[in-house]
Parts: structure tokens; C-alpha cells; sequence
């Protein structure tokens, strides 16, 4: 999902940033994964500047195209790439014209995420690749599109409805992870970072009074979290990691 970026002050956009440098770290088993599965004709789905961590990590494609609500932030010099503007549920690409399509992080903001999935498997080629990243405990971000979190039942549900076989299905992070991550974002939330609160979230005088507590609690117990996530539990996992073939 792209962030209109442009208009945001520079703090904003450093902060993003930093969180979207720890979500790789988070995700770094996603990548050996692309390096597998991804080649030929690349559609992304709402990925706006994953292209270039893909031409930095040295990916087998042909040619790279991003759909996506937001106009494109940046020119990308280079012959392969293609920016369209427009809606990844009624794409305007012919059927089976791409050899791989990814959707990393989008469906969340996806109001009919099941017409996403039907109109990803339209425009992929027979024999070609699905691959997605599926949140299925994120904390609200980029509110208010934010609509969603996913249990791996809905996940194969939707795939198997779908017609989409899937090849892998792979939980990311666990209850201890999802924890601390959860925790980690208190400082954000609790200043209201952009997108992360809204006018309808209210706080109560308790909470003035108890937020410094808050915090030295989420100091403290941050670390016991990542150490307890090496030995994780996935029943609550942070993202699932999804391979599916038309």
C-alpha cells in the first residue's frame, strides 16, 4: 500500500521509514521466498517502492508492474517498470498476463479483499505464482483504511474458494512477538502518530495519570518478549506468509 509520501512533513516520513526497516528485519524470511517463486512478468499489488528492494536484492523478472490507489511519489529510471494508477480490485490488465503477481501487506486495507484475490488470479498466467503477506495481528495503521486482520482458516478458505492451490503457508512471529510488537507501538499510539489514532479514539483521565507506568512497563517488558519469541507460539502470529499457484 503506497503513502502518499509528498505531502507529509520530514519527520513523518523518517519515522516510516525506521518501521518499515524493522518490518523487514521482521520479514526477512519473505525474501528468500520471492528469490524462489518470483520471475517473468512481475504485477505488484498496492507495492508502490518494493521495486527497488527487488532490483537491490537481484530478482529474476522481465519486467516489473506496480498497481496502485496512490499516484506514484517517484520517477523510476529504468525500462521495466511500469507505474499504473488504479484499483487492484478492477484491474485493467487482460486475463493471464503476468507470470508472478505479489501482495505484500495490502489486504488489510482492502475493503473486498476476496475481489482482490479473484481479480489477482484473473490477470496470472496458468502455472504462475501468487505470493502474499497477510497481517493477521497489526497494529492499526494508516487509519482509516485499515479494515482487517486474517486468521490462516480465512486464508485457506479464500484460496481454496478461489480456485488458487497453495504451496506454502508459512506463520511469521507468534504470541510473543505479536506482544511486544504490539507494546513497541505504545509510544506511537499514545501520541498519536498519524494514522495510528483517530478522532474516535478517546482517552480517559486515567490514562494521563497511568501512561508514565505505561511506558516503563513497555520498556521492561519489550525485551522479555523477543527473548521468549525465539521458542514462539503460532496460533497468533504476526503475518502469514502465502504461496499460491493458478
Amino acid at each position: 500500500m503506497a503513502r502518499n509520501a509528498s505531502d507529509k512533513p520530514s519527520w513523518y516520513n523518517k519515522t516510516y521509514k525506521i518501521l518499515y526497516f524493522a518490518r523487514d528485519i521482521k520479514n526477512r524470511s519473505v525474501f528468500p521466498v520471492l528469490k524462489k517463486y518470483l520471475s517473468g512478468k512481475v504485477l505488484d499489488v498496492g507495492g508502490a517502492e518494493f521495486f527497488h528492494t527487488a532490483k537491490e536484492k537481484g530478482y529474476n523478472f522481465s519486467t516489473w508492474t506496480t498497481i496502485d490507489l496512490e499516484p506514484q511519489l517517484e520517477k523510476v529510471d529504468d525500462k521495466r517498470y511500469t507505474y499504473v494508477q488504479g484499483d487492484g480490485c478492477n484491474m485493467p490488465f487482460k486475463a493471464s498476463t503476468f507470470d508472478t503477481v505479489i501482495n505484500m501487506h495490502v489486504l488489510e486495507h482492502v475493503f473486498t479483499p476476496n475481489l482482490m484475490i479473484e481479480e489477482i488470479k484473473r490477470v496470472l498466467k496458468k502455472g504462475g505464482y501468487g505470493i502474499f503477506l497477510i497481517p493477521s495481528s497489526a497494529n492499526l495503521h494508516m487509519a482509516p483504511r485499515h479494515y482487517y486482520n486474517y486468521t490462516q482458516f480465512w486464508i485457506r478458505k479464500v484460496m481454496e474458494e478461489t480456485n488458487l492451490k497453495i504451496v506454502l503457508l508459512k506463520p511469521i512471529g507468534g504470541m510473543w512477538s505479536s506482544s511486544g510488537l504490539r507494546l513497541a507501538y505504545f509510544f506511537l499510539v499514545a501520541f498519536r502518530f498519524p494514522g495510528m489514532s483517530t478522532k474516535y479514539h478517546k482517552r480517559n483521565f486515567l490514562f494521563y495519570l497511568l501512561s508514565p507506568f505505561m511506558a516503563i512497563a513497555v520498556i521492561l517488558i519489550v525485551p522479555v518478549c523477543l527473548l521468549f519469541s525465539v521458542g514462539d507460539l503460532t496460533e497468533n502470529p504476526n503475518d502469514h506468509l502465502v504461496v499460491v499457484k493458478k
